[in-house]
Formats: C-alpha cells, sequence, structure tokens
C-alpha cells in the first residue's frame, strides 16, 4: 500500500478567491500575457519608438506613427519618446515611417513589444515580406 501525502495547511483552506478570472478584457495585452499566458491570442507586431528631431519630416513621422494599431507617446519634453506597433496588415506604413526614422540616432526597433538583437537587419526585412504593393 503507498503512503498518502500529508496535505499542506494551504490546500486545507478552503479557496477563497478563484485562481482565474473570467473575464480579462479590463487587462492590458502586456497584462493579461503575464497573469494568463497564452490565454488572450494576440497578433504579432513591429513596432518604432522614436524621440522628436528638428526638421518637417517630424510632423509626418507623428502622423504616421498615430495611424498604427498601437500607438502611445511616453514621457514629456526632451523625454518624449513615441511609440508605434504595426501588424501584419499594416506593414506598408510601419516601412514608411521606418524610412522617415529609421537613421536617426535614439529610434528602437521592437520585436512584439521587445527590444531584440539584430531587429533592424533581421526581423525588419523578414516583416516587409508582409508589404503588399497597392496596384
Amino acid at each position: 500500500m503507498g503512503q498518502e501525502k500529508a496535505r499542506s495547511y494551504a490546500d486545507r483552506l478552503p479557496r477563497i478567491v478563484a485562481r482565474q478570472e473570467e473575464d480579462i478584457s479590463h487587462l492590458s495585452d502586456e497584462m493579461a500575457d503575464i497573469l494568463y499566458p497564452g490565454r488572450r491570442p494576440r497578433p504579432f507586431r513591429m513596432g518604432v519608438v522614436f524621440v522628436p528631431f528638428e526638421g518637417p519630416a517630424y510632423e509626418r513621422a507623428v502622423a504616421a506613427a498615430r495611424s498604427a494599431p498601437v500607438y502611445r507617446a511616453e514621457g514629456e519634453g526632451r523625454w518624449l519618446r513615441h511609440r508605434a506597433e504595426f501588424d501584419t496588415q499594416s506593414a506598408a506604413r510601419l516601412r514608411d515611417l521606418f524610412d522617415l526614422v529609421g537613421g536617426l540616432s535614439g529610434t528602437d526597433v521592437l520585436v512584439d513589444g521587445k527590444r531584440v538583437p539584430y531587429a533592424r537587419e533581421i526581423w525588419l526585412p523578414l516583416f516587409w515580406l508582409f508589404v503588399r504593393e497597392e496596384a
């Protein structure tokens, strides 16, 4: 006969709070991924983060960033950073924005919301495969 493992004190306590929320629509994508990984599928996104710069291209870059499915401005003043994330359907808009800000210092490329090695050299050219030219 096998011996039963003794239940711990925590195992004997009644469940007060459910281990899992039924509705997670109020959670941000990032928090949902942390608390409930894989429960809310979301599209793969590539992003660009850039700082303000001088010149006429700045207004066009901000307008292009605001047209992204996910856009937010972080910080203020000299710490302002524009963050725009694009899914595969909007790959052409990402390419247009990157043409404006890609050569500037202070521009970062994000892969699914994170900075990764070789994002500019490998991930962006692979993402350009989703660009569909309008005829």
